[in-house]
């Protein structure tokens, strides 16, 4: 190997594998499993260099564990699990998602309110009114209450009762499914987190975790406060965008103007709709193709190799494509662009923010 290269190496621009070449894909559902069939196909039929094989998991916490033990080596995972899975079982990035082609950014997640709330402060929250898209969600749930346990504003007491000690900082508010007995086994989950819900029309299903609480997902949210029900809402940062200019015909959202709503930042101040990228709360990832260490080269080569062939295509078999399989987003995001080389940590990919808030769960025992 000329110096050049070695120097390459040595930074670790240069990924060269000399390991076994069969790589065992983990998959959770009849979707996933298929298309990863249908792929090890056609990469054999195109002479891609390596060996796909794929093999079923019940859920992704056994994926790690196939992956930790050997017996898979690599699945596409969510932000979430990405951090349970580096963080407890000591698993690795090898590649990550990109809907540009250029970073690993999927989203930020931000805090939305009217104009017309003056004295309103991220960093003043206690008792006023929030909205939630639903309970357990990174959007509604982990990115502003992990916001608020690490800016101090609650602190989670020795049983981790996040629901009891949200619903005690927050005058009322809207998280649906905070009630459901998935989430509040005991029925001892505060009232109060249900009472800027509305149900339907007919006034049932009140915080149901589904569409027919119409305060329920981040347009729900966005309802929310538009309608004067809550004080913030947290949605990512393109859900304004995705409810006007008719693009929801609902009475609420036909009525809204961007002029009258505002971003709330993390230092107390406020900003326009359009400075998402210096006033949010989060930076969420993409999905990422977790490995064990010793592995990210390897993986990261073979999924080069069948990117280059499959990763644009028009016709035929298509990576990031998910038509023919009766689902969303099968195996890779379908607005996945490319499939981008993670040098650094599993962190480094989640990025400080994410990482952070994420931090602050802890207490609940991932491992």
């Amino acid at each position: 190997m000329n110096p050049f290269a070695v120097a390459l190496l040595f930074l670790g621009l240069v990924c060269i594998s000399r390991q076994n070449n069969i790589i065992t894909w983990c998959t959770v559902t009849d979707a996933e499993e298929q298309k990863c069939l249908d792929l090890a196909g056609n990469a054999t039929a195109h002479n891609i260099r390596g060996k796909l094989q794929c093999t079923r998991a019940l859920n992704p916490t056994d994926c790690m564990l196939k992956i930790k033990n050997g017996s898979a080596d690599a699945a596409v995972m969510y932000p979430d699990e990405i951090y349970t899975a580096g963080f407890c079982h000591g698993l690795e990035v090898a590649a990550g998602e990109s809907f540009n082609g250029e970073d690993g950014i999927s989203y930020y997640v931000v805090a939305l309110a009217r104009r017309s709330s003056g004295d309103l402060s991220l960093l003043e929250m206690h008792e006023r009114s929030s909205c939630h898209p639903g309970i357990r969600t990174t959007v509604g749930w982990t990115v502003p209450i992990g916001f608020l346990v690490n800016t101090s504003q609650i602190s989670v007491d020795e049983q981790c009762n996040f629901p009891y000690v949200v619903g005690d900082f927050f005058g009322y508010s809207c998280v649906p499914g905070v009630k459901d007995p998935e989430h509040d086994p005991k029925g001892n989950n505060p009232k109060n987190l249900c009472e800027a819900c509305i149900g339907d029309d007919n006034d049932r299903h009140i915080c149901a975790n589904n569409p027919r609480e119409r305060h329920y997902g981040e347009a729900g949210a966005l309802r929310c406060v538009a309608e004067n029900l809550g004080d913030v809402a947290f949605v990512k940062h393109t859900t304004v965008f995705d409810n006007i200019n008719g693009r929801n015909q609902e009475s609420w959202a036909l009525d809204l103007e961007l002029e009258d709503l505002k971003l709330l930042c993390p230092d107390g101040k406020d900003a326009s709709l359009f400075d998402h990228q210096r006033c949010h709360l989060a930076v969420v990832p993409a999905n990422a193709v977790v490995v064990r260490p010793s592995d990210k080269c390897r993986v990261y080569k073979f999924l080069e190799r069948v990117q280059n062939v499959f990763g644009n295509a028009t016709q035929g078999f298509s990576l990031f494509s998910s038509r023919g399989y009766g689902a969303k987003d099968v195996l890779f995001s379908d607005a996945t662009q490319k499939m981008l080389r993670v040098l650094g940590s599993y962190t480094s990919w989640l990025g400080s923010s994410y990482t952070t808030v994420l931090q602050a769960f802890e207490c609940e025992g991932l491992c």
